[in-house]
Order: structure tokens, then C-alpha cells, then sequence
């Protein structure tokens, strides 16, 4: 057992120098390999050199990560200092390089894995198999075990994911629901306005930021933990946006095939009805609801005799992609699968069997970039995380697209990689303190910009009630609600009542009628007067935001006119903001 593993603590007077570290390593490498030996200027090469592929050097030029700065002169931080490289020490830079391996020991550029994000880097639930997941899994415990506070920091970071997640799914509503369906034009507008919202008022002004290095980092273990943990996340965000680029839509079918999908939607076909599906491909039966099924898969086309094996084919391994839609949806397909789904997931087994459709799959030290979709459905077990994440995606959009939602989708998929992009560079932050800041500032800004103009009204409206609930007497009856084109932001007010994590919409309501109900009972001979309330709004457990709404109110015609709507930003966090690279977000009008 060496003096620097990751499971030690610093005690005082302790040696803390390089050197120390250097000959802990010399004396468990000739410990290991008796009758072998290593000098320690061997050693001290592999984490700083000349040509900087050391350690050290690594993690300052390909991560950012300035691990000696971070130590400072700290005896106790340069403790954990030697703890983090020494674990990194044994993956990098001990052992058989990949290329020649004679042993199962072999060494793992772990620094440039790190450095380029994507799902082979990291476990995944929804398959057995990745590419450095054990790998990133084992270091990942490992920082983790050493870190007091990391469950809770796997807790924050969870939740404002979570949070995107929840928002992401928001987006959908606006593509396959009732009201979407029955008038997209609307429903195109309403995307159209959330993401230019959110290209030009939010991504636009977080671009052109070095973030990493805009974030103060935290002591040496919770900001290494902070970037692996950040890195499990990106890990998600970047293949999404590379698959929301690379995955083309299916052209729209005609409108009668889409009235006849929706007609048969809420079927339940059991998962025996594949074996009469087949047998009717094969003129083996004529059962009505097999000659359906085969209708809506083709789109009502006749099926070409070569193209027989490859609707068999579909039919064979049709399970096992609706296996993939129950780990990532949540979906219970044990006892059947609605006959819309079964169409859907047939309709893209067939496509893809005849098409060999393709997704790239760059992840470090990857030569062939372009992985086929069929590789997950002909070995489920060693399938690609990224490329089940393609398979789900390409499942939502045949969705969408057979529901006559084609042009939804397709701008619901420009929204998502906004979001994406939006999350990339929230989850660069090193410091979780001011990345749980940072989001706080944005995911606020997103929350309102997904909610419509006509649930902001509706919302408004339930405001109204309520104030008038609290008024006195005959005002009860009388009073008005109006609202100028100048007054029009107060809508945003409406909309931040839905993204309150408490009850502030009826402690408003409820000041409103006060200043109301006090303003009619003076009898002063004043008929007009200005108002205002503040108020805070939670949009986290611990962070909250200050608002101010002015309104006029007028005895002469018992109105009630809103004029403005404003967040209030402390002079604090107004700083803090312009610190953090948020300065665009900052009014100072």
C-alpha cells in the first residue's frame, strides 16, 4: 500500500514533494516486478516533460484543468494532489500500450478520453457494452470515495438535469398532442417563438465564453470530481446534438394514411400477433388485422416480393427494439405493444434494413467513424449507447411524422439542440456552486420561454380570479382587468407563477386585492394611482429571483391596468453574473 492511495489522508508533516510521490511509485513498480527496476527521473517524465505528455501537463492543456495551480502551496491539497495522479498515473501511464498487449494490463489515455465526450466513455444503463465505461467507471468510484460531499453533488447535479430533461419533454407537447395535431400551424408558431428565444436571448449570449476558466475552481478532489461528474453529462449532450444533425426525416406520408394511422392508435395488438403478421407474408393465413398491420407498415403500397424478407426480418427482431423504447421511456410492453408502435418500429427495421443507415461514433482513438444502426439489432448485448440513442430518435420522429406532425419535429429537433448546447456549456463550469448559479440564471430564462401565449393568458386570467376572490364587497363585481400593449411583459409574470417552486401566485393575488381593498376604502378624493408589488420567485430549493409588477389603478372606471413587469437584480449578482460570462443577461437600464 503506497502513501498517495486515493483511500489515504494527509497527515501533518507529511513529505508533500514530488519527490515523495516519485519514489512511492519506484518502490511499488519494483515491488510488483521484482528483479526489475525504474529510476526516478523515468517516474517524474511521465507527468511532466519537455514535449508535455505528462500528467500534469495533460490535464492543463487538453482538459484545463491546472491541477499544481489548484494545489497551491496547500501541504494538505498537494496531498490529494498526488492521490488524483497516482490513480491516473496507473491508468495512462503504467502497463502494455493498446496497441501491443500482452497482458491484461495495458494503459488508457484517460486525459484525452476525458477531453472528448461522448457515451463510449462512460457505463450506460441501457447497454452492457462500452467502450471505456469500466474504465471511467473504476476512476469515477474511485474520486468519488474521497469526496465527503459527492453524493450530494451527484444529487445537484441530477436534479438540474432533471430539470432540462423535464423541459426537453415539454417541447414534445407542442409536436404530438391533441391540440398540436389539430392545429399545427399554431403549434409551428409557437416553436418558432421558443427557439428563437432561446438561439438569440440565450445560447447567443453564452457563446464566445472560456468558461472553465471564468469558474473559480473548488479544492482539488470535489473540482476533479466536479469534472468527471460534469463529464458523464456532456458525454449525453454532445452525442445528442451530433444525432439530432445526422438523422434525416423521413418525407411526410399523404394525408388519408394519416387519418387511418390516428383511427388505429389506440389498438393493443399482444406480441403473438407478430407470428400471424408473418405467416400472412408468407400467404399462410388471411387474417384481417395481420392485412392491416402489413397495410399501415407499407403505407398502403403494395410489397414487393424482394422486399418480403425484409418485413419478416422486422417482424423477427421487432421486440428487441421495443426492448430499447421500455429503457429509455419507461414503457411496459410485457403483455403487447399498441399497434401503432409495433407499426412504427417495424416501419424503421425495414428501412434500415434496406437502407444500412449510418451514425458517426467518433469517441477517442476511433478509426471507424460511422457505425450502422443494424449493428444494435443483429448484437443487442455490444450495442453502442449513441447508437440506441439514433434508434430512439429515429422511432419519435417516424412518430411524429406519421401523425402528420412533420414539420413539428423537425423544428422540436432544432429546439432540442439549442437546449443541448444551452447544457453543454452550463455543465463546463468546474465550480458547482456557479454552475448551479449559472443554471439557475438560464433554465429560468428557458422555463418561460416554453410557456405559451395562451397559457400565460390562461394563467393571467386564473390571477384575476383570484384577486378578485380577495376583494371587498361590491368590488367584487365591478372591477376590470386591462392590460396595454406596453404592459404586454406582465404576461412574463404569468409565466414565472409556473416556474414558482412555492405559492407566490396567490401571496400576490392576495397583496393586489390588499392595496385594492385599501386604496377604495380612503376617502381622499384621489381616483388614480400607481402601484407595485415585489416579490420573489423560486426556481430552486435554494435560489430565487426578485420581481416587480406596476399596475394602474383607476376609481373612475373601476379598472385595474398593468403597466410593467421587471426582475430585479441584486447589485451581488448582478457582479457575479458579469463574473461568470452572463453579462448580456444583466439589464442595467
Amino acid at each position: 500500500m503506497g502513501r498517495f492511495d486515493i483511500d489515504k489522508t494527509y497527515k501533518e508533516g507529511c513529505s508533500v514533494s514530488w519527490h515523495s510521490l516519485y519514489m512511492d511509485l519506484v518502490y511499488e513498480f519494483e515491488a510488483s516486478l521484482p528483479g526489475e527496476y525504474i529510476d526516478e527521473d523515468t517516474i517524474r517524465d511521465k507527468f511532466t516533460n519537455s514535449d508535455g505528455s505528462g500528467l500534469v501537463d495533460k490535464l492543463k492543456s487538453v482538459l484545463g484543468f491546472d491541477i499544481s495551480g489548484i494545489a497551491g502551496t496547500d501541504d494538505a491539497e498537494r496531498f490529494d494532489m498526488f492521490k488524483v495522479l497516482k490513480l491516473l498515473f496507473y491508468i495512462e501511464k503504467y502497463g502494455d500500450p493498446k496497441t501491443k498487449v500482452v497482458s491484461d494490463n495495458y494503459r488508457v489515455q484517460i486525459t484525452d478520453i476525458l477531453a472528448k465526450p461522448r457515451l463510449s466513455n462512460v457505463p450506460s444503463e441501457y447497454t452492457p457494452f462500452s467502450v471505456y465505461g469500466e474504465h471511467f467507471g473504476k476512476l469515477y468510484a474511485a474520486i468519488k470515495s474521497a469526496v465527503v460531499d459527492a453524493n450530494e453533488r451527484e444529487v445537484r447535479l441530477e436534479e438540474i438535469n432533471a430539470y432540462w430533461e423535464y423541459v426537453t419533454d415539454k417541447v414534445f407537447d407542442y409536436v404530438i398532442n391533441d391540440s398540436a395535431l389539430e392545429h399545427p400551424e399554431d403549434a409551428l408558431k409557437e416553436l418558432d417563438r421558443i427557439h428563437r428565444f432561446l438561439k438569440e436571448k440565450v445560447l447567443d449570449k453564452l457563446k464566445n465564453h472560456d468558461v472553465i476558466h471564468l469558474s473559480k475552481p473548488e479544492k482539488v478532489l470535489p473540482a476533479f470530481f466536479n469534472l468527471l461528474a460534469c463529464h458523464r453529462l456532456l458525454c449525453n449532450e454532445n452525442d445528442r446534438i451530433r444525432l439530432n444533425y445526422e438523422i434525416c426525416l423521413t418525407l411526410p406520408p399523404d394525408t388519408g394514411y394519416i387519418e387511418i394511422f390516428k383511427k388505429y392508435e389506440n389498438c393493443e395488438a399482444k406480441w403473438g400477433f407478430l407470428t400471424l403478421i408473418k405467416e400472412r407474408l408468407q400467404d399462410k393465413n388471411e387474417d384481417p388485422g395481420a392485412e392491416l398491420a402489413l397495410a399501415l407498415i407499407s403505407y398502403g403500397k403494395d410489397i414487393d416480393d424482394d422486399d418480403i424478407k425484409h418485413y419478416l426480418y422486422a417482424a423477427d427482431k421487432a421486440k428487441t427494439v421495443a426492448s430499447w423504447i421500455e429503457k429509455y421511456k419507461g414503457a411496459d410492453f410485457s403483455n403487447g405493444i399498441s399497434l401503432d408502435m409495433l407499426v412504427i418500429i417495424m416501419q424503421e427495421l425495414i428501412n434500415n434494413k434496406k437502407n444500412g443507415d449510418k451514425v458517426s461514433n467518433d469517441y477517442y482513438g476511433y478509426n471507424n467513424k460511422y457505425r450502422s444502426l443494424m449493428t444494435a439489432v443483429k448484437n443487442p448485448q455490444k450495442a453502442d449507447a449513441v447508437v440506441l440513442q439514433a434508434w430512439i430518435k429515429k422511432l419519435e420522429n417516424r412518430t411524429a411524422i406519421n401523425f402528420g406532425a412533420f414539420n413539428l419535429i423537425q423544428k422540436k429537433r432544432e429546439i432540442e439542440t439549442t437546449i443541448y448546447e444551452i447544457k453543454s456549456i452550463i455543465y463546463s463550469y468546474r465550480n458547482l456552486d456557479d454552475l448551479e448559479f449559472v443554471n439557475s440564471v438560464i433554465c429560468h430564462f428557458v422555463a418561460r420561454s416554453i410557456t405559451s401565449r395562451d397559457l400565460a393568458m390562461d394563467i393571467g386570467c386564473r390571477f384575476a380570479e383570484k384577486v378578485v376572490h380577495n376583494l371587498n364587497g361590491e368590488l367584487k363585481a365591478k372591477l376590470k382587468f386591462h392590460m396595454w400593449s406596453e404592459g404586454i411583459n406582465v404576461l412574463d409574470m404569468f409565466r414565472e407563477f409556473l416556474v414558482d417552486r412555492r405559492d407566490i401566485e396567490n401571496c400576490v393575488a392576495e397583496e393586489v386585492a390588499r392595496q385594492i381593498n385599501e386604496f377604495y376604502e380612503k376617502d381622499d378624493g384621489i381616483i388614480g394611482s400607481g402601484m407595485r408589488v415585489d416579490f420573489e420567485v423560486y426556481v430552486s430549493e435554494k435560489y430565487c429571483r426578485d420581481f416587480l409588477l406596476i399596475y394602474f389603478l383607476d376609481k373612475s372606471n373601476d379598472t385595474l391596468t398593468y403597466q410593467q413587469f421587471y426582475e430585479v437584480c441584486s447589485d451581488a449578482n448582478a457582479e457575479r453574473m458579469k463574473s461568470l460570462g452572463l453579462e448580456k443577461f444583466v439589464k442595467t437600464e
